[in-house]
């Protein structure tokens, strides 16, 4: 049974959702066989992320999202998808998050590759941790040796200047119930570097986004060593999913080690970034809608 990689599934519901994938990429989420993938297909679906975490970082505040997704799949592997995010806080309530993607994907046997750009429109007052991010565009590639699927992406995040990120991911998956559950554990490795997360430091964490104050307050005047390639992130993820008819059940638990903390300055004062441990996860239903395949008698 052809499959796209965990990865894919990221992308409708963390990536795009925030996009997170961190996108991976968060691609779509389906698993179809061969003569499925030969129609186009319309998917919509409802997702909920306990937090948003990106490269292993996060906001100092949960930023837990439930999201609306729709996306059309062409039978020649070009496909659109847009999201919008609701940022689920008992005083934060709000649409935080419009997410727009664009792109084409490859399959032949066992090989999957593809390119993809994503725009987002965060609300002014967000504080989640991609939230001085614009746009993305990237390219991926994975194969599925049986025994193990390799994966390896690379992207550039846009922001007010730009950041390369490149993961790698081994996975392996598990078929049970007829092919309708499958679970597949995987590791990855993120690097790359982190002139956003510059940015969202003196926009979020010093004050100008979260009090909405367009500049005033304590800003920090950013990183050092922002715009060198480092390794950022290790993370160890279980997804889960289960099919019935045209129904998908997904759920996807991460467990994120950052590493390479980056040297911050604000007021004249100079510390190491703060960086810890986080489980974080991700669920979502989905509804497939496509033209039923005639019977050959």
């Amino acid at each position: 049974m052809k499959k796209r990689s965990f990865y894919s599934m990221l992308l409708l519901i963390v990536l795009s959702a925030a996009a997170f994938s961190q996108e991976k990429r968060i691609t779509d989420s389906v698993v179809v066989s061969t003569s499925e993938k030969e129609q186009s297909y319309l998917l919509t679906g409802a997702g909920f992320n306990n937090d948003i975490v990106f490269l292993g970082r996060k906001s100092p505040t949960k930023s837990p999202y439930l999201s609306l997704s729709a996306g059309y799949y062409h039978q020649s592997g070009l496909y659109i998808t847009g999201i919008v995010s609701y940022l689920v806080s008992s005083q934060q309530n709000r649409i935080d998050l419009f997410t727009a993607s664009g792109g084409y994907d490859y399959t032949k046997k066992s090989f999957t590759a593809g390119v993809s750009a994503t725009g987002y429109v965060f609300n002014n007052k967000s504080y989640a941790v991609k939230s001085a991010l614009t746009a993305n565009i990237s390219a991926y590639a994975d194969y599925d040796f049986d025994l193990l699927e390799l994966y390896a992406d690379g992207a550039m995040y846009f922001s007010s200047q730009t950041d390369f990120i490149f993961s790698v991911a081994v996975s392996h998956n598990f078929y049970a119930a007829h092919n309708k559950l499958i679970i597949s554990p995987a590791f990855s490795l993120y690097g790359g570097t982190q002139n956003y997360y510059s940015n969202y430091n003196n926009n979020i964490k010093f004050g100008k986004h979260m009090n909405n104050t367009g500049g005033a307050g304590s800003m920090g005047t950013g990183m050092m060593g922002n715009g060198i390639f480092n390794v950022q992130n290790y993370e160890f993820s279980v997804p889960v999913k289960y099919k019935v008819k045209r129904f998908q059940f997904i759920f996807i638990p991460v467990y994120a080690i950052p590493v390479n903390a980056a040297t911050i300055t604000g007021n004249q004062n100079t510390y190491k970034e703060d960086l810890s441990n986080t489980f974080f996860w991700s669920i979502g239903t989905y509804y497939k809608f496509s033209k039923q395949k005639k019977q050959i008698l």
